[in-house]
């Protein structure tokens, strides 16, 4: 059996950064132990120096722009000298003892990737947006798959979706799959991995004993930029996963919606309502010209 010293030798721990505040720190004080990636998506600087003073970093990976998470992984993937690694969200806190147990469980079931329970997360995990309930009022409004209420299992289990927030991969398996699919920039690029997952027959684990925490969104400065792209992507990216036809005439209505949604706040001085609609215009003008 191996000890503890072994397995952290034995795991890769990945993490994405951009704009980053010193909330990351508190995630790398939880992972010291281990070998450590770091893609940098930009405007890290002053976050990245105090992580290089306190923590020993295996390789930082420096992209020339912002690429999104899900490439930002698939570029670290040549560094990882280990079988396993973990992809890990840097608004979150999980113990060593969680991650050495993701480890325990993926050599005795073999799985694609090993998942934590997320806390006080009602959206740890689920099915497939396709397999669950409420999923479409159309073809382009798109909700959730309808999660299992959070309900915490009593043992280890197969589950089709897991945030992506923690998750242990193996790396084999993961190429085998062709990674993160390079079109999502940001949100539902864990979701299309987990289908892809299941499409090639391979179980994704889930050990409830296994704890982190997640601080959804707070490890990132919040201002004009970030929500510029959070919502940007919050409607392009469902389209791309349902591979909605450009011949969908609801399509063509929500860029009717948008626009007249995003002058009438403007014209009554709504400038944030007003921006929120311009950029789902902007997403939706996108995917049809450039899917």
């Amino acid at each position: 059996m191996l000890t503890e010293n072994q397995i952290y030798k034995k795991i890769t721990i990945v993490i994405v950064l951009y704009n980053s505040t010193d909330l990351v720190l508190e995630c790398f004080k939880s992972i010291k132990n281990f070998r450590i990636i770091i893609v940098d998506n930009g405007k890290n600087e002053k976050i990245l120096k105090k992580i290089e003073n306190d923590f020993s970093i295996e390789k930082i990976i420096i992209s020339k722009k912002n690429v999104g998470f899900g490439k930002g992984v698939n570029s670290a993937i040549d560094y990882i000298q280990t079988d396993f690694f973990l992809m890990l969200n840097p608004d979150t806190t999980i113990d060593k003892k969680s991650i050495i147990d993701l480890y325990k469980t993926s050599i005795k079931y073999d799985p694609v990737a090993s998942a934590p329970w997320v806390e006080d997360d009602k959206s740890c995990y689920g099915l497939l947006p396709e397999n669950g309930k409420g999923i479409k009022r159309s073809n382009t409004e798109i909700k959730s798959a309808e999660l299992l209420n959070n309900i915490k299992p009593d043992g280890n289990c197969c589950v089709e979706v897991h945030k992506c927030c923690a998750l242990l991969i193996n790396k084999k398996k993961f190429l085998s799959v062709k990674m993160f699919n390079p079109k999502y920039f940001l949100f539902w690029e864990e979701i299309d991995l987990c289908r892809k997952f299941r499409n090639n027959k391979f179980s994704l684990v889930l050990n409830p004993e296994c704890n982190m925490i997640h601080h959804e969104g707070k490890s990132v400065n919040d201002n004009i930029a970030t929500y510029c792209i959070r919502t940007f992507n919050h409607e392009y990216s469902p389209l791309i996963y349902f591979n909605v036809s450009k011949l969908n005439l609801n399509i063509y209505w929500k860029i009717i919606k948008y626009f007249f949604r995003a002058i009438s706040y403007l014209l009554i001085l709504n400038f944030k309502n007003s921006l929120k609609n311009f950029l789902k215009l902007l997403a939706t003008i996108n995917y049809i010209l450039f899917k």
